[in-house]
């Protein structure tokens, strides 16, 4: 992006306009086709979605990396976040009582998703500190996404009665 956009104008306006795609197409999805999708198909693809669209689009970063495929893959990740793994995520949670619940979406909330980011920050800075190019990590991405899709399906299946 910096090397797209040298102005932190164009660069703020970029970002915007991302945010603005990922925003309505959530929107869009989660008043037509979330619920839909969970009860036609399953917790099992749904929640496992974003992580099959995350390998692809590492992949796809890999073979071309070019400020188009970023975008489409940052706006295609971020609408299945909250339009579909998010929702999904939530009904894992329903077997737990009230205040098992809380807890332990406190400590999903706080402490998984912020050491999360951190080591992915540390994790990205320390490949680049050892020369990886982006092409690189992107390829390494692939098979930790589809160990995150292993998790999904194995997680969703806890959820299913047995």
């Amino acid at each position: 992006v910096n090397a797209t956009f040298t102005e932190r104008s164009e660069r703020t306006e970029f970002f915007a306009n991302i945010d603005l795609w990922v925003n309505s197409l959530t929107l869009i999805f989660q008043l037509g086709l979330t619920g839909r999708m969970m009860k036609h198909l399953g917790i099992v693809p749904v929640l496992t979605f974003l992580a099959v669209l995350s390998a692809i689009g590492f992949a796809l970063l890999a073979m071309y990396p070019i400020i188009a495929i970023f975008v489409a893959v940052q706006v295609a990740r971020r609408v299945s976040n909250f339009a579909f793994t998010r929702p999904a995520r939530e009904v894992l949670f329903t077997r737990l009582n009230r205040e098992d619940r809380y807890k332990a979406k406190n400590v999903i909330d706080t402490v998984i998703y912020r050491s999360g980011d951190q080591i992915g920050s540390w994790g990205y800075t320390g490949l680049v500190w050892l020369g990886l190019s982006l092409t690189a990590i992107s390829w390494i991405a692939v098979p930790l996404c589809m160990i995150w899709a292993g998790l999904s399906i194995w997680l969703a299946k806890q959820k299913q009665p047995h």
